[in-house]
C-alpha cells in the first residue's frame, strides 16, 4: 500500500516525514555499494526509532517474542533511493496476544503510509512464515534475504532457519516451479542485453535473475557464483539508482528519454556506452543463472556409475571419462579438458573446444572456460587446422550461439579478432533490430545454416561457397563502429586484414569483401526500385561482378541477415521481392553472352 486508510489522523514520525526526500537527496554519489549501504543505514535508523515509538504507543513489550524485519532489497541492504519498503512483523505466536500484535502493527504501518513512503507489509507468526514460503514462490525467495531491524532477533533467526531448511529440503520440487517462472518472465520482458528501453529488474539477465541465482545457491545444490556476476549485479543496481535519481520516482524501465541523463550521471560518454555496459552486465548475469541452473539439475540427478571411483585389485582408481576430441572429455554432461591438456602451449585448444562443444552439444564447464583463457595467442596467419575448427563452429547453426556467448564473455573472441571489440555490445537504434551488433552477427551466421539447408545454394553451390557466405555473415556489420557513415564500406576495409590473418586464399578474401561491401544491395533494391526495369537487375549483377555464384551467395546472406535483424525485417512481402529480383538477375546473367 502507498497511502493510509481514509480518516487516519496520526502524524508521521519526524524522521519518517523527510525520509523520502532524504533518500533521493543523499549526498553520496548515486552509485556503488557504499551509497546503497548509506541509504540502508538511513532507513534503518528511522525504522528503529519508529519501532520504539510504536512499542510505547501500543503498550507492547517488544523485548521478546516479536521483531521487525526487512525483506527483499532492503533486507539485502541494496535498495535504491525510491525502492519500496518491504517489511515484516514476525512474532512467535505465544508471547503476545493477537490483539497486541495487531496494535503494534498498526502503530508501525500508519506512520510509514502517512510519510508518503511505498510500503509492502506483512504480519506473520513463525508457522505462517513457513506456510507462506511453501505456498508462495516469490515470498519464499524474498524470505531468504530477511534481516532483523529491531526487536527479538531470536524470533527472526528461528523463522529464517526454518524457511531455509524447508527451501533446501523441497529443492527438487521447487526447482521446476522456479525455472518456469523465470522463463515466463523472460518471455514477457525480453532479454536485457538487447533491449533499447529495458526493464532493469524483470528482463532476462536483470536484477531479478541475479536474485534467483542466489536463491538457487541457497538450496545447497550448487555453489554461489562470484566474481564477474557480483560486479554485473552491482552495475545494474547503479543504473537503477541513477535512473531513480534522474526521474525522482520508483521505476526500473530505462526509457530513451532518460538515457542521456543517466549516462551522464554515471560518467558515460553517451547513451550508447551506457547501453553497452548494461548489455555486458546482463549477459554475465544470464550466463551465471544458466550455469547455476545446470549445476543444480546435475546435483539432483542420480550420479552415473561410470563417474564413481572403481576398485581395481583392491585399489581405488579414478573414473574413466569419455573422450570426445583431442584433450577434451565429457564429465557429467559438460565438456572439460583432458588430463594432458596444456592451454599454455596449445594455441588451438579454445577453437577445438568450441568446435567440439558445437558438435556434441555439450556446454563448456566454467572451469574449462577459465583454463581456455590461458591459451597462448594464435600465430599469424592461422594454421589451416585452426581455421577449420572455427569453420566447424560456424557451420553448426543455432548450436554455436551459446558457445560464442561464453567465449566472448571470457575475452577469447576479441583476442582472435581485436576488431570485434568495436561492435561488442554495441546497441542498434533501428526499430527493426532486436540484437546488439555482435549478437546480430552471430545470429546471421546461425541463420545461414537454415537458409542453405532449404536449397538456396543447390544450383551450382559447393562447400567453398557455403564457407564464403559464413565468413561474410560473421563480419558483414563489422563496420558498424562509432562515427562510420557507411558501415558497409568501412566493413570492407576492416574485414580484409582479418581474413588475411585467418590465412584464407586471396579469392575467398576478395569474395567475402565484396559481399560485405554490398550485403544490403539486394534488399534495398528489391524494396525501392522498379523490378520491371532491366537496368535494375543489371546494376545488382554488376555489383556482384556479373558472377551468378556471387548472386546466389548474396541471396543467402540477405535472408540470413534480415532474419537476424528481427521479424519486421523479413516478411513474406520482402522475401517475395528479394526472390523476384534475384531470379531476374540470374536470368539476365544466364542470357548474357559468355556466361
Amino acid at each position: 500500500m502507498s497511502a493510509s486508510p481514509t480518516g487516519h489522523e496520526e502524524a508521521p514520525q519526524p524522521l519518517l516525514r523527510g525520509l523520502r526526500r532524504a533518500r533521493l537527496e543523499h549526498p553520496t554519489s548515486p552509485a556503488g555499494t557504499r551509497y546503497r549501504q548509506a541509504l540502508a543505514d538511513l532507513v534503518d535508523g528511522a525504522l528503529i526509532d519508529l519501532w520504539h515509538d510504536a512499542a510505547e504507543r501500543s503498550g507492547v513489550d517488544v523485548s521478546t517474542g516479536v521483531a521487525l524485519a526487512a525483506v527483499g532489497s532492503h533486507g539485502r541492504r541494496d535498495a535504491g533511493p525510491t525502492s519500496d519498503l518491504d517489511l515484516m512483523l514476525v512474532h512467535d505466536g505465544q508471547t503476545h496476544a493477537s490483539e497486541q500484535v495487531a496494535a503494534l502493527a498498526e502503530a508501525l504501518w500508519y506512520p510509514i503510509w502517512d510519510s508518503g513512503l511505498d510500503l509492502d507489509h506483512s504480519v506473520r507468526s513463525l508457522a505462517q512464515c513457513r506456510h507462506v514460503a511453501s505456498a508462495d514462490l516469490p515470498a519464499a525467495v524474498g524470505l531468504l534475504d530477511v534481516r532483523c531491524l529491531a526487536g527479538d532477533a531470536t524470533v527472526l533467526h528461528r523463522a529464517r532457519s526454518a524457511v531455509l531448511a524447508d527451501w533446501r529440503s523441497a529443492a527438487r520440487r521447487r526447482l521446476p516451479e522456479l525455472l518456469n517462472s523465470t522463463r515466463a518472465r523472460a518471455e514477457r520482458h525480453g532479454e536485457l542485453a538487447y533491449l533499447t528501453e529495458p526493464d532493469l529488474k524483470e528482463a532476462r539477465g536483470g536484477i531479478r535473475d541475479a536474485i534467483v541465482t542466489w536463491a538457487l545457491a541457497a538450496t545447497w545444490l550448487t555453489d554461489r557464483p562470484h566474481g564477474d556476476v557480483d560486479g554485473a549485479y552491482e552495475h545494474l543496481l547503479d543504473v537503477r539508482d541513477a535512473l531513480a535519481s534522474v526521474t525522482g520516482r520508483h521505476t526500473n524501465r530505462l526509457l530513451r528519454v532518460h538515457q542521456d541523463d543517466v549516462a551522464a550521471r554515471l560518467g558515460h560518454t553517451d547513451a550508447d556506452e551506457l547501453l553497452a555496459g548494461i548489455a555486458h552486465s546482463a549477459r554475465v548475469v544470464a550466463y551465471s543463472l544458466d550455469t547455476t541452473v545446470r549445476h543444480a539439475k546435475q546435483a539432483l540427478r542420480r550420479p552415473s556409475l561410470r563417474l564413481r571411483p572403481a576398485l581395481v585389485r583392491g585399489r581405488r582408481v579414478p573414473p574413466r571419462l569419455r573422450t570426445v576430441a583431442d584433450n577434451l572429455v565429457e564429465h557429467d554432461g559438460e565438456l572439460v579438458l583432458g588430463i594432458d591438456a596444456r592451454p599454455e602451449v596449445d594455441a588451438e585448444l579454445a577453437l577445438r573446444a568450441a568446435a567440439t562443444a558445437a558438435r556434441t552439444r555439450l556446454p563448456l564447464s566454467p572451469v574449462t572456460i577459465a583454463s581456455l583463457q590461458r591459451t597462448v595467442d594464435l600465430p599469424t596467419p592461422w594454421s589451416a587446422s585452426a581455421t577449420e575448427h572455427l569453420l566447424a563452429l560456424l557451420r553448426s547453426g543455432e548450436a554455436q550461439i551459446p558457445i560464442w556467448e561464453v567465449l566472448d564473455l571470457a575475452g577469447l573472441v576479441t583476442r582472435w579478432f581485436p576488431e570485434w571489440a568495436a561492435v561488442r555490445n554495441r546497441p542498434q537504434r533501428s526499430p527493426v533490430h532486436i540484437y546488439t551488433v555482435d549478437r546480430h552477427l552471430v545470429q546471421t551466421v546461425a541463420n545461414v545454416h537454415g537458409v542453405t539447408r532449404r536449397g538456396e545454394l543447390d544450383d551450382g553451390g559447393d562447400a567453398a561457397d557455403r564457407d564464403t557466405v559464413l565468413w561474410a555473415a560473421l563480419f558483414h556489420d563489422i563496420g558498424k563502429v562509432a562515427g562510420a557513415q557507411d558501415h558497409s564500406e568501412v566493413g570492407e576495409r576492416i574485414v580484409g586484414p582479418i581474413l588475411e590473418r585467418l590465412g584464407l586464399p586471396e579469392q575467398t578474401r576478395h569474395d567475402v569483401g565484396l559481399l560485405v561491401r554490398h550485403h544490403l544491395i539486394l534488399a534495398e533494391t528489391a524494396t525501392r526500385a522498379d523490378l520491371e526495369d532491366p537496368a535494375v537487375a543489371a546494376r545488382v549483377a554488376a555489383a556482384m561482378e556479373n558472377r551468378p555464384a556471387m548472386v546466389r551467395l548474396l541471396r543467402v546472406l540477405t535472408e540470413a541477415d534480415a532474419r537476424a535483424a528481427g521479424p519486421k525485417a523479413w516478411t513474406a512481402w520482402r522475401a517475395q521481392l528479394v526472390d523476384t529480383l534475384s531470379t531476374r538477375v540470374l536470368a539476365q546473367l544466364a542470357a548474357a553472352p559468355g556466361t
